[in-house]
C-alpha cells in the first residue's frame, strides 16, 4: 500500500475515535461558546511513600450524627490511607462500631466548572455505599444547595447511580429533565467515573459512555426556582458510607465487612475561561 493512502487511513481512524469519545471532545456535546478544557488544576495519583493522604489536598471527613452518609466516619486514617499506590476507604465493624472513612477537598480545593476524572474500584458489601461527589462551599442547605453525584454504588449491585440535586428538584419536585441515570460497570475492576461541567449542562460519563445531560434551563425566575445552583465554587468528597435500617442501602450485613473503595487516581482539568477558587 502506498505511503499517502497509509496516513489518509491513520487520520480517517484518528478522526473517528475522536468522535466516538465524547469525554475527551467535549464539542460533541453540543454547540459551548466555551466548552473546550484548560489546564489540570487538581491530580492526585496516591503515588507516594507516606500513609497519610496529602494533607495539602485531602482532610478527612467529620462525623455528623444522624446524617446518613456520615453517620459512621472515624476521623482516623485508619479507615482512611494510602497503600500500594492507591487511596483506600474502608467502611468496618471495630468491637462492635462501624467505623468508616472519608476525605475530601473542602477550603483546599475547589473550582467551578471543567472535568472531573476518578478511577476507582470496590469490594461491596449488603449496606454499603462508597461515593464520589461534590458540593458548594458554603453548603447549610444540603442537597437543594447543588450537590453532583458522580458515582454512588450500593451493595452488592453491578450498577452505579449518577445523580444532581438542587432546591428545583428536591424541594419543589420538579421532573421535567432527567436528572439521575443507573449504569453497569466492570465488577472487580477499575472504572472511570466523570463529569463534565459547563455552565449550560453537565454530563456525566461511566467508561467514557455518557450516561445523561442535565441541562441550565435559564427560568425566568432562577432566583426563587433555584434550578441552576452550580455557577459557584464546589469541592470533591470520597468516602465510603454504611446504611442501616430504613436508609437507601438497607441494613448492614457484618459478614461482609470490611468493605471498601480503592481509588486509583483523581484529575480535574479546569474549563477555559472559568474561574477558580483556590
Amino acid at each position: 500500500m502506498k505511503t499517502s493512502a497509509v496516513i489518509l487511513l491513520l487520520m480517517l481512524f484518528i478522526g473517528f475515535a475522536a468522535i466516538a469519545d465524547p469525554l475527551n471532545n467535549p464539542a460533541q456535546n453540543g454547540k459551548l461558546k466555551a466548552g473546550k478544557m484548560g489546564r489540570v488544576v487538581f491530580e492526585d495519583n496516591f503515588d507516594q511513600a507516606g500513609r497519610i493522604p496529602d494533607t495539602a489536598k485531602w482532610s478527612l471527613c467529620r462525623r455528623v450524627k444522624g446524617d446518613l452518609w456520615a453517620n459512621y466516619f472515624s476521623q482516623s486514617y485508619d479507615q482512611a490511607y494510602v497503600k500500594n499506590g492507591k487511596l483506600i476507604l474502608k467502611a468496618e465493624k471495630v468491637r462492635g462500631i462501624y467505623k468508616t472513612g472519608g476525605v475530601q477537598t473542602k477550603g483546599k480545593v475547589e473550582f467551578t466548572y471543567g472535568k472531573v476524572e476518578v478511577r476507582a474500584k470496590f469490594v461491596t458489601a449488603k449496606g454499603g455505599w462508597p461515593a464520589i461527589w461534590m458540593i458548594p462551599q458554603p453548603n447549610d442547605g444540603g442537597v437543594i444547595d447543588g450537590e453532583i453525584d458522580i458515582m454512588e454504588q450500593l451493595n452488592n449491585d453491578s450498577i452505579v447511580y449518577q445523580t444532581i440535586h438542587s432546591h428545583y428538584i428536591d424541594a419543589l419536585k420538579h421532573n421535567d429533565t432527567v436528572r439521575s441515570a443507573t449504569e453497569s460497570y466492570n465488577v472487580n475492576e477499575f472504572n472511570t467515573y466523570a463529569v463534565c461541567w459547563y455552565p449550560e449542562k453537565v454530563c456525566f460519563y461511566v467508561n467514557g459512555k455518557m450516561t445523561f445531560s442535565y441541562p441550565n434551563l435559564h427560568l425566568a425566575n432562577e432566583a426563587t426556582m433555584r434550578q441552576w445552583p452550580y455557577n459557584k465554587p464546589f469541592y470533591l468528597i470520597l468516602n465510603y458510607a454504611l446504611g442501616g435500617k430504613g436508609t437507601w442501602p438497607g441494613v448492614i450485613t457484618d459478614s461482609q465487612l470490611p468493605a471498601h473503595m480503592e481509588v486509583d487516581w483523581i484529575k480535574v482539568t479546569e474549563l477555559k475561561n472559568s474561574r477558580r477558587s483556590k
